[in-house]
């Protein structure tokens, strides 16, 4: 039997809120809140009232709504009681449809659920799957008043996510926080942090590893009278520019050295009047000087950044078990949230015990470089950082 699981967190993020004003039994049509001016409190909407988790927790729909007075009128009554200063978030979705696919490829015609009401007391929503036992999992979100459905989810591999998917890395840092610290972080935290992380790990790669995070070979087409040619997206710095290669086969028999493009710097640019080509870096652009009178093809190797992270099956690429320093980043930033200076500053000395082994696992050097933790890791840092 498979678990396939939902987070009904995402749903209420970033969404419009209020609180209750008073003290309300189960069973009412209608309750006063703090402000509901905002157009999003409005006929037909759905909200949820209390956060996910809570065994308070259900979803209501608005039948009318003064937004003078802040009296909210419910298209049918309360299940549970609820206290004053509950949260009132509107929701788009208030069911959930399960798929079951034999590809990464989405598909409508297997549904392995009807709509099925979000289960509030949970932060998550699941189902068990006792028909398959391979394949991927999706779901849609559904609203069952206006009947419309959310865009699929990612797909849910039944084999599981690999240990260096967001997915993963997400499962063991929130199994690393207790339940009130959990409640105080968002998947979007979450995210933000693990690509903060990541970005951090990739620069530090960059810096001290010329190889780990190099590119294939690329292809830059010079066109006459045209100085400056757009990077890739996830550029971080160029390790060299040659011309004279084959354009079939730039990286058969020859020597990858020849005709490489000397670098000028910025600032001398406007300066420079000689006749052999140079490059220069300006942005996300990539510039030769002096401007290009015929058509050629030159190539070039980079190194990458870090991608931001957002989807479940994202996959960070670092050195043997780096997804392990990115989990201590994160941790640090949490426990910066919770106000714990204790415990992270604990967490960021971890990662910079750890993140110099990443130069060594780069290139096969198993030696750890132990110790190598920068001494005014520091209250102060924490304060500066948060």
């Amino acid at each position: 039997m498979i678990k396939i699981q939902a987070d009904n967190r995402t749903i209420s993020q970033g969404q419009k809120y209020t609180f209750l004003t008073n003290n309300y039994a189960s069973g009412v049509s209608s309750f006063y809140v703090l402000n509901a001016s905002d157009s999003a409190f409005a006929t037909d909407a759905l909200l949820l009232l209390e956060n996910w988790g809570s065994e308070y927790a259900e979803i209501v729909t608005i039948s009318t709504v003064n937004a003078n007075t802040g009296l909210i009128t419910l298209a049918s009554t309360t299940k549970r009681a609820h206290s004053e200063s509950a949260k009132v978030i509107v929701i788009p979705y208030n069911q959930i449809r399960f798929y079951h696919t034999t590809s990464t490829t989405f598909d409508t015609n297997t549904p392995l659920t009807g709509y099925v009401n979000l289960q509030t007391s949970d932060w998550l929503t699941s189902y068990d799957d006792e028909a398959y036992d391979s394949g991927y999992a999706w779901f849609t979100f559904y609203n069952s008043v206006t009947e419309t459905a959310s865009q699929p989810s990612n797909y849910i591999p039944y084999a599981g996510f690999g240990s260096n998917t967001t997915e993963d890395i997400l499962n063991d840092f929130y199994s690393l926080l207790g339940n009130k610290e959990l409640r105080l972080v968002t998947r979007e935290d979450a995210l933000s942090w693990m690509s903060e992380g990541y970005s951090k790990v990739r620069n530090k790669l960059n810096l001290s590893n010329s190889e780990f995070t190099v590119s294939s070979i690329q292809t830059l087409s010079i066109t006459s009278g045209t100085n400056e040619y757009s990077l890739p997206t996830d550029f971080n710095d160029l390790v060299s520019l040659n011309y004279g290669l084959s354009t079939s086969d730039p990286l058969g028999g020859g020597d990858l050295d020849k005709g490489e493009i000397e670098y000028i710097p910025l600032r001398l640019v406007g300066t420079y009047t000689g006749s052999t080509p140079k490059y220069y870096i300006r942005g996300s652009y990539i510039g030769i000087i002096p401007t290009p009178t015929g058509d050629t093809t030159y190539h070039y190797w980079y190194k990458k950044k870090g991608s931001r992270l957002s989807s479940n099956t994202d996959e960070i690429t670092l050195p043997d078990s780096g997804e392990y320093i990115v989990k201590d980043w994160m941790l640090y930033r949490a426990y910066l949230k919770f106000q714990n200076q204790n415990m992270a500053t604990a967490y960021l000395k971890t990662f910079f015990v750890l993140l110099p082994s990443l130069d060594s696992l780069a290139i096969g050097n198993m030696a750890l470089l132990i110790g190598c933790v920068p001494k005014n890791i520091t209250l102060a840092i924490i304060e500066e950082t948060a």
